[in-house]
């Protein structure tokens, strides 16, 4: 079995391709660890968390907490003396006075840090004054939650036993029990852990370096690859009837296979959660891994008895269980699938679905155990271990950590034993390579885009997959729900009967309801300044002014028709109701970078196989030799491809025009694009038709840049799996990333382009 293992491993791991792809991994892993953590602004640099665990590493905790209070006391009074001398340095009797009446009311502060401040040798880890009040602040936060360990274990205690003596809370509703019992667990769970190996440190080291989603993410695109090059492509060469047909293939065979993706899974793990804590330690420092869990304020609520160290290997061991479970999916599907691409297209799917699960459903509502139990929740292991959460199950509270190893456990099981019975008793043992005769008339050389269209549209199946990718732009688009508020339907009535040019009759509607604005700030500023003049009490002029401050509350929507009507006066134009066209170029609710994901996707599966079809079956020798040549045929695959990308990219447009236009009415579609206020200084007044046409058209630049890559890929590596994996590292993460919350990765891919519409402005 041994033997077995070690064979299934070196097949992939031998290949110097698959290798180099490794090694770009773990580079790529090392760069967004670093990049995703750079200070921005004012927030401190990694180097100074490094220098703070290096100041306090042979100082106690009564020591730590002296220091790190001294200097925030000093950076507090430094600020405050800033504070002044910027007052006073900007001049004017208004300022003076407040700096005068700071320093006054700040006297002993003032007088105790002036004198230091002036002599500028003051910052300890930092090159300013605001980065230092940042880092020190942060720090406060840190080491006041990790010194107060024993006062939150005993409000935790003193919660049980209040909730035992007061009979008021003991109702009969399953919400009420559950709190009752969560209380009571949560008491249990607590009481045998004390402050005695606490040991404070900065935790931003360890929690980029175990909380990096951009490693998660290369992670699983690791297994993708490997579960590609292991079982799929052994089984579109027709081995596994053979395999199956030995003495050991039954079971020894797969059973090898699954261990491999395993061994796998932990080495890859291992590498890039290893690189993480290495380069985290350099980059921000690292504490002593011996001291307890309850160390780091972030996991200052955790339940679990262990020390950082043991923290990191059940973390470890939990991800590697995660990610196992995700290869034992793909092989399932390998096995059960006779395409190429199905795999791939199962796993995206069950990653979406559980992270749609793991982002939208609130915490609290009755489908929170989807969230809780889901792959991602499962998969970030510092919330898994570093926080307390109970599930309330049929009115019992069940431990979050407790409930996700054990289902865990289950599901590992069953997949494993899943995959043995497909292997065993499954009857699709090769992929197809073929399709059915296609019966039209052979033409050489007219229908020569026909024939190609055919082998990538039907033969490759990627009719199906543009169809599925349609289906979610669609839904995605007419998914939203686009209900206006009070004032946006104000300002869609008046807009809608100010449309167009500008008319006395407009003019003076615009003039009356200005007026009556008007009025009711006049009558605010009357009651406030018989306020003032003790004429009448605050109450009363509070109770006076209700009904003005009615009077304006559609004001900010007002002043929406203010800017066009003043622009109007200025430079001429027309009136237009803009709402609808700020939805569809992204200004509101800018749904481009989910449709640029999907696109993305969409592209890399269906055409990831285009240019290597042929070195499959090792026609491109044969095909060099005919009369169009190999570089016609690469021309018309080209073609096929674009015209499919064509429609792909016109679909969002299509579908989320239907969507927005049938609550926000689009008019005047020949009117300037200057006459949206957000466009007001585009360079060309270019008509709205005209400056959609262009938008749509810099969006087919993007998404044929998107294809050219993909082909070029699908062409230099030869191989759909290698493709697929690199299109999808290269184009899809970034924006997967992005989409995580981890917004400056857009700007690492084609969305700069493709949404350059929602950025003016």
């Amino acid at each position: 079995m041994t033997a077995l293992i070690q064979f299934e491993l070196q097949k992939v791991w031998r290949k110097g391709s698959f290798l180099r792809l490794m090694a770009l991994l773990l580079l790529i892993n090392v760069f967004f660890l670093w990049y995703l953590n750079r200070p921005a602004g004012d927030e401190p640099p990694l180097s100074a968390y490094k220098a703070v665990c290096r100041d306090i590493s042979g100082m106690t905790e009564y020591e730590k907490i002296a220091y790190i209070n001294g200097l925030k006391e000093q950076v507090d009074g430094l600020s405050l003396v800033e504070q002044i001398q910027n007052l006073y340095g900007q001049g004017g009797e208004v300022r003076n006075t407040l700096a005068e009446q700071l320093k006054k009311s700040n006297s002993d502060i003032y007088e105790k840090y002036t004198q230091l401040y002036r002599a500028g040798d003051y910052l300890v880890y930092t090159d300013s004054l605001a980065k230092e009040r940042a880092l020190l602040n942060e720090l406060y936060e840190e080491i006041s939650a990790v010194s107060g360990y024993e006062d939150y274990l005993a409000s935790v205690q003193k919660s049980s036993h209040q909730l035992g003596t007061i009979s008021i809370f003991r109702s009969s509703t399953s919400e009420d029990n559950f709190a009752i019992r969560n209380i009571v667990k949560s008491a249990a769970d607590h009481a045998g852990l004390s402050s005695e190996n606490i040991c404070w440190f900065p935790s931003k080291g360890m929690v980029m370096a175990v909380e990096s989603l951009a490693t998660d993410l290369l992670l699983l695109l690791s297994i993708f690859l490997f579960v590609g090059e292991l079982i799929t492509e052994e089984k579109g060469k027709g081995l596994f009837a053979i395999t199956r047909s030995t003495k050991r293939g039954l079971w020894a065979d797969m059973g090898a296979r699954i261990i491999a993706v395993l061994i796998h899974g932990g080495t890859v793990c291992l590498l890039l959660y290893g690189s993480n804590l290495i380069c985290a330690s350099s980059m921000a420092g690292m504490g002593n891994l011996s001291a307890s869990l309850q160390s780091l304020a972030p996991y200052v609520e955790s339940s679990f008895p262990i020390s950082l160290s043991a923290f990191l290997v059940l973390g470890l061991v939990t991800k590697i269980g995660m990610v196992f479970l995700l290869g034992l999916l793909l092989t399932a599907s390998a096995i059960c699938s006779s395409q190429s691409f199905m795999p791939q297209l199962v796993g995206t799917a069950f990653l979406g679905l559980h992270w749609g699960f793991y982002a939208f459903i609130p915490p609290h509502s009755h489908l929170s155990l989807l969230k809780h139990l889901s792959y991602f929740s499962m998969l970030r292991t510092g919330a898994l271990f570093g926080t307390y959460l109970n599930l309330n199950i049929m009115g019992f509270p069940f431990n979050r950590t407790s409930c996700s190893l054990i289902l865990l456990a289950i599901l590992l099981s069953t997949g494993i034993i899943a995959v043995l019975l497909l292997f065993r008793y499954g009857n699709r043992l090769r992929i197809n390579q073929t399709s059915r005769h296609f019966h039209l008339p052979f033409r050489p050389h007219d229908s020569l885009f026909r024939h190609e269209g055919y082998k990538i549209i039907i033969a490759n199946c990627g009719l199906l997959i543009l169809l599925a990718f349609a289906i979610l732009l669609g839904w995605n688009a007419f998914g939203k729900n686009y209900t206006p508020s009070a004032g946006e339907q104000y300002y869609q009535s008046m807009m809608l009967s100010l449309e167009g040019e500008l008319t006395d009759e407009k003019e003076a509607s615009i003039m009356a309801e200005c007026a009556r604005y008007d009025e009711a700030f006049s009558q605010i500023a009357q009651i406030d300044q018989m306020v003032a003049d003790g004429s009448i009490s605050e109450n009363t002029g509070e109770s006076m002014k209700e009904p003005w401050y009615s009077e304006l509350a559609f004001y900010p929507w007002f002043q929406r028709i203010q800017v066009q009507y003043e622009r109007i006066l200025s430079e001429g134009g027309l009136f237009i109701y803009d709402t609808g066209y700020l939805y569809l170029l992204g200004q509101l609710d800018d749904d481009f970078l989910v449709n640029l994901l999907l696109i993305t996707l969409c592209f890399c599966f269906a055409f990831a196989n285009v240019m290597a079809m042929e070195d499959s079956k090792g026609l491109w020798g044969l095909l060099s030799a005919t009369k169009l040549g190999k570089k016609r045929i690469v021309s018309y695959k080209w073609m096929v491809c674009n015209v499919a990308c064509l429609g792909i990219t016109l679909l969002p447009w299509l579908f989320r025009g239907i969507s927005i236009s049938s609550v926000y009415p689009m008019g005047e579609i020949w009117a300037g694009i200057q006459s949206i206020p957000q466009y007001r200084n585009f360079a060309i007044n270019l008509p709205l038709l005209l400056f959609i046409m262009l938008a749509v058209l810099s969006q087919l630049i993007a998404t044929q840049l998107i294809c050219a890559v993909v082909l070029l890929l699908s062409k230099w590596r030869k191989n759909y799996f290698q493709t697929l994996f690199l299109a999808l590292l290269l184009l899809a993460a970034p924006l997967a990333l992005a989409q995580m919350g981890i917004s400056i990765m857009r700007w690492f891919s084609i969305w700069p382009l493709y949404g350059w519409t929602g950025l003016i402005g």
